[in-house]
């Protein structure tokens, strides 16, 4: 007989209790060190309460660090507390069209009959509907967005509403059209990174429920816990923490000792953690391209991206500038040809993507 499951446990232990819980998904009943956010966010939405508008809210900061989290904690506190205000929530990533909006919209609000209908037809269904009520509408990653048309008739034409758009990207408002801007009239929230001892905490409550008592030495779990400070991201120590789990398993250990977390911590530039957003089109396209050119600056790539695409050397260093700071690729300071300073684009080694 052959030995392929020997080390299988008979009793089928595992050092998991509940593994959902290390799922970013997951929506914890509590969001620890956002209450101040949560209750500046319940305080846009109260006037609703009052039958009168609630107030336009630019929510942003760096990807994981609980934006969308908190708000979707808030927005189920309210639909327990009442049924007068609709609550719609939408990931304008892979709703990027007003069409695609409005299906959305009508199917939250329990309209199906969305079939061959056009955008103007599926708002006056929208517009009825709302209006019965008052809402509160969540546009997540709304940089995402190609265009604005729903935004403009959900403010023109719902009655009672507030409106929070969340985005990692802060000069998101700079680029929006001044007309739109000036109607919204939005107050700002900036989600700050936690800081060490607030990643241990998060990280130690989702431990607590995920794993069996006591399957993570203190030392092991310190080593994630740093990792996922350092690169200002929970979703981090979440894989870090089931990646640990899963190499302790394999190797048939009771305990997730440190030299399981060092080895799921070297697992992260073979490892993609899949996470709500991605990278555009556009973007993915411009990784290709200074994946296949290694070693040139960014005059030459962009000859290289024009050819497909008519587009701005402005524009092109625009996405270039937020591809580095995002971490997904590198700028490195060289001399050109010309000797004047320019700059080499590498990517990231890593596959972890930030979104």
């Amino acid at each position: 007989m052959g030995n392929l499951f020997k080390d299988f446990s008979i009793n089928n232990e595992s050092l998991f209790l509940n593994e959902h819980m290390l799922s970013y998904d997951y929506q914890p009943k509590l969001v620890p060190h956002r209450e101040n956010q949560q209750h500046f966010i319940a305080s846009c939405i109260k006037p609703l309460f009052e039958k009168r508008s609630g107030k336009n809210l630019f929510i942003f900061g760096q990807p994981g660090i609980g934006k969308t989290v908190s708000l979707i904690h808030v927005l189920n506190e309210l639909n327990e507390k009442t049924d007068e205000i609709e609550t719609i929530y939408i990931n304008c990533w892979k709703k990027d069209t007003s069409h695609k909006m409005a299906i959305e919209i009508c199917h939250q609000l329990g309209y199906k009959f969305t079939h061959n209908k056009g955008t103007d037809e599926l708002f006056e269904e929208i517009k009825t509907r709302l209006n019965k009520k008052s809402a509160v509408i969540v546009l997540d990653e709304v940089d995402k967005l190609s265009d604005f048309q729903t935004i403009y008739n959900l403010l023109e034409d719902i009655y009672r509403k507030c409106i929070f758009f969340i985005t990692n990207d802060k000069k998101f408002l700079i680029g929006l059209d001044a007309r739109l801007k000036s109607r919204l009239s939005l107050s700002e929230l900036e989600f700050k990174p936690y800081n060490y001892e607030q990643t241990k905490d998060i990280l130690n409550e989702r431990k607590k429920y995920a794993f069996v008592k006591d399957a993570f030495s203190q030392d092991a779990f310190e080593v994630i816990a740093k990792k996922s400070h350092e690169v200002q991201d929970i979703r981090t120590g979440l894989f870090l923490l089931q990646e640990s789990g899963n190499i302790a398993e394999e190797k048939s250990s009771k305990k997730i000792t440190l030299e399981h977390s060092q080895e799921a911590v070297s697992r992260l530039k073979n490892y993609k953690i899949k996470i709500p957003l991605e990278l555009d089109e556009e973007e993915k396209e411009i990784v290709e391209l200074i994946k296949n050119n290694v070693n040139k600056d960014i005059l030459e790539i962009y000859e290289e991206y024009k050819k497909k695409n008519d587009k701005s050397i402005r524009t092109f260093q625009r996405k270039i500038k937020e591809l580095a700071k995002n971490k997904v690729i590198f700028l490195d300071e060289v001399i050109s040809k010309k000797g004047g300073k320019t700059y080499n684009l590498r990517c990231v080694d890593k596959k972890l993507v930030e979104f």
